[in-house]
């Protein structure tokens, strides 16, 4: 009965250990960062960049996810996404509002890195439709959102948008496994008429 006990202690730590290990942090700019490291052996910085930027261009819809920046020499991809957050109430629910997000993915030989952060989140308002609509010019951050919206709500953003973020980074390291299918550019071949 000790043995079965203490299992299931160890258990649960090792469960709240790597849940910890998987979260939303701080970074030293004071703002929420998923950030995950990821090795990849064998495979060259030109291979994962390749791979990388086939994720950026097909993975998702482009008002989704889209590429807003890439350097290869430096192997850094730079996108900009969204998703929707919801309220419930009672049995319907409703969108509430939008998050929006920075993701950079850094690539090196046998190895590539991401994160998200730049978390913004703009409230939804009913229009004279009876849609939801955003409304104009509000945007927080966040780093800030706890003093401006409830904190129920609040936390359920921060769980919706950890939850984002995983999916997101595993199609990323779904993408990272597969040979991209970037089409290569057509080579046109000149033919010379002067010389038989």
């Amino acid at each position: 009965m000790k043995y079965i006990i203490i299992t299931l202690i160890s258990m649960l730590f090792v469960k709240t250990a790597a849940a910890q290990k998987d979260s939303l942090s701080i970074d030293e700019n004071d703002k929420y960062i998923y950030y995950q490291t990821v090795a990849q052996e064998g495979l060259s910085s030109d291979t994962l960049y390749a791979r990388g930027l086939f994720f950026f261009n097909a993975a998702y819809p482009k008002g989704k996810l889209k590429l807003s920046s890439a350097d290869k020499a430096q192997g850094v991809l730079i996108g900009t996404g969204s998703f929707m957050v919801a309220k419930k109430a009672l049995v319907v629910g409703h969108e509430d509002g939008q998050i929006t997000y920075t993701m950079r993915v850094e690539v090196k030989d046998s190895k590539y890195r991401y994160w998200f952060t730049d978390f913004v989140y703009t409230p939804y308002q009913r229009n004279r439709y009876n849609a939801y609509e955003p409304v104009p010019g509000i945007n927080i951050p966040m780093e800030r959102a706890k003093d401006k919206i409830e904190k129920k709500d609040f936390n359920e953003y921060l769980n919706k948008t950890l939850l984002n973020s995983r999916k997101v980074g595993d199609v990323l390291k779904s993408y990272m496994l597969k040979i991209s299918a970037l089409p290569k550019a057509n080579k046109i071949n000149k033919i010379s008429t002067k010389e038989w």
